[in-house]
């Protein structure tokens, strides 16, 4: 039987209004730990608004309380149908290398959300053991251990990635999330020069590269984390994030109900 998006999607949505100011916007996001949200105006989705956005926005002195969702939003919103088949919906995910898919109505109306993590279980589900070196991003943006949290901020609002790896070395010690930028660029100007050790954050998984996809699958699930780093000999030599596991079930032929 095929698995369809209302199988997995989380509904009802959480959406935003067009008109809801930034610094409650980006309060909202941290409250409720999640990394976008579909933006609505008068129930129809207009757009979706990420941290991705806040950070750029707050980079460029643009997160002030006069601004609101509409004017940072991203306008071109990939959607599904909830009776998309999933590999699909997986495979559109993957093309337009993006984290979340929002679930549409006939009539423009956003009736859930489909995110990576929904799809993780399938993964699992798929026993793939190919090694994640396969289809881990190698050569991630990094971040040295000394370097100031003004220079993370910039970095990570000028690449088109959810974190930084923080590195000693060549060894992994943390990452620098866009959950730490915004706290970071809310600090005075003579703190943001100390080193971003002192922001980061400790919460990562580091795997081998030749660790089977399933199992990193179930590493993410079990630790409730959006990237894995992956190591060789202690060594980065990449990063694995959950768009990344999900090509799996995109090119799953069919696929299998997540164990309960």
């Amino acid at each position: 039987m095929t698995t369809l998006v209302r199988d997995r999607m989380t509904s009802p949505p959480r959406t935003v209004p067009a008109a809801m100011p930034l610094p409650e916007l980006t309060r909202l996001l941290e409250a409720a730990k999640v990394s976008a949200l579909p933006v609505v105006d008068e129930e129809r989705l207009v757009g979706i608004v990420s941290t991705t956005d806040l950070v750029r926005a707050r980079a460029s002195g643009g997160l002030t309380a006069d601004r609101a969702a509409r004017d940072c939003m991203t306008r071109d919103v990939v959607s599904v149908r909830e009776t998309d088949p999933l590999d699909e919906a997986a495979r559109r995910m993957v093309a337009a290398r993006v984290h979340r898919l929002v679930v549409v109505d006939e009539a423009g109306h956003a009736v859930g959300v489909l995110s990576t993590r929904d799809l993780l279980r399938d993964v699992v589900a798929t026993r793939v053991a190919t090694p994640i070196a396969s289809v881990m991003t190698a050569d991630p943006i990094t971040i040295d251990i000394g370097d100031t949290i003004d220079l993370a901020v910039q970095r990570l609002a000028e690449s088109n990635v959810h974190g930084l790896v923080v590195v000693e070395g060549m060894r992994p010690t943390g990452v620098f999330t866009h959950a730490e930028a915004l706290a970071g660029r809310a600090l005075p100007p003579a703190l943001r020069s100390r080193p971003v050790e002192e922001v980061m954050s400790y919460e990562t998984i580091c795997l081998d590269a030749e660790t089977p996809i399933h199992r990193a699958a179930a590493h993410a699930i079990s630790m409730s984390v959006r990237r894995l780093l992956v190591v060789s000999n202690r060594d980065l030599v990449g990063i694995l994030s959950c768009l990344d596991l999900v090509g799996v079930v995109g090119r799953a032929s069919a696929l299998a109900p997540p164990p309960a």
